[in-house]
């Protein structure tokens, strides 16, 4: 089956359901055809963006496999070869450090920065590429905690890498090397602007609209907003093993080390399937991103709201959905 019988009515049904302002959602079918509902309060652009929160790092991951699959780096590359300039700086443990273990949270890099820094953050001036750079620098200087896990920082470490080895930031190279090969056109970088879908934040029962987001050097964790058809190519793209990544390169990228963490991805068992799954949430917004590999289909599901009960609907609906899809 192509796509689940009544994917639009199940979406509005949750939607209506659940009480979120707006859902949005794509499938991506065997045969690499998208389909997208959206339904709720919407905005008047015809193809509004939906922000994807640490959805994000699933983009980033993917745009160190392109500089791989170039050459240009490695997943075994150690950090001090990767960031010469900041090696002196860094803890001996962390100069070792390869590439990998901060694609799969288990290099020991703190979750993130200290609050009153986090917040200093959204006031920055400096450029883009010297925020990352000193916040590399800062995380870098102490030695790894083994415990620590899951980590905004380790993909904010990440971002720099990319910008050392590119010399060009972040943002421009994911547009370069990610967005423009697969065609994504309507994308962005932070808070949504006012003719497109604002966020919520819930107090009480009221769901209030919030713009904010996490500041800009979080970028390569959680800062991209696409629309549901670009996010369709973007996860198409990892159900093709060769089409845009390097076969064996992918495959590497989709394997999980301890914890379960794949390379900007989570590996988990859906109804007997392994699947590839992300979620995440800058406090106002709610994706999850869910790759089948076996059944070659994928699917995304984003609210412009956020707590735990809208994180549950979200996760009851992509199992409904891909549970009811035969193999």
């Amino acid at each position: 089956m192509e796509i689940p019988l009544d994917f639009e009515a199940r979406i509005a049904e949750s939607q209506a359901a659940e009480l979120v302002p707006a859902i949005g959602a794509v499938w991506i079918g065997p045969s690499g055809n998208a389909y997208t509902a959206m339904h709720g309060k919407l905005p008047r652009n015809p193809i509004p963006r939906w922000h994807l929160g640490s959805c994000t790092k699933a983009l980033t991951a993917t745009l160190i496999a392109r500089l791989v699959d170039q050459g240009r780096i490695t997943f075994d590359t150690a950090l001090a070869e990767a960031l010469p300039e900041l090696s002196a700086q860094m803890s001996p443990a962390f100069r070792a450090t390869p590439i990998h273990a901060l694609l799969t949270h288990t290099a020991g890099v703190v979750r993130d920065v200290q609050t009153d820094a986090f917040e200093a953050l959204h006031h920055a001036k400096a450029p883009i590429i010297e925020q990352r750079r000193s916040i590399v620098a800062q995380t870098l200087g102490s030695d790894p905690r083994p415990e620590a896990g899951y980590s905004n920082i380790g993909y904010v470490v990440l971002g720099a890498v990319i910008e050392n080895v590119t010399r060009t930031s972040w943002e421009s190279t994911l547009q370069r090397e990610v967005f423009d090969p697969l065609g994504i056109a309507f994308f962005g970088f932070g808070g949504l602007g006012a003719e497109q879908l604002s966020g919520h934040i819930r107090s009480g029962d009221i769901w209030w609209p919030f713009r904010g987001d996490n500041p800009e050097a979080y970028g390569p964790a959680g800062r991209v907003s696409l629309s549901l058809s670009d996010w369709g190519y973007f996860l198409n793209a990892h159900l093709r093993p060769g089409s845009f990544i390097e076969t064996e390169t992918l495959r590497r990228l989709h394997t999980p080390t301890q914890n379960d963490y794949a390379m900007g991805w989570r590996r988990e068992t859906m109804d007997s399937d392994a699947v590839l799954t992300h979620a995440g949430s800058n406090t106002a917004w709610f994706a999850q991103a869910t790759i089948v590999p076996a059944r070659g289909i994928a699917l995304g599901i984003v609210c412009n709201a956020f707590d735990q009960r809208v994180e549950k609907a979200v996760g009851d609906l992509t199992r409904d959905l891909l549970g009811s899809t035969p193999a």
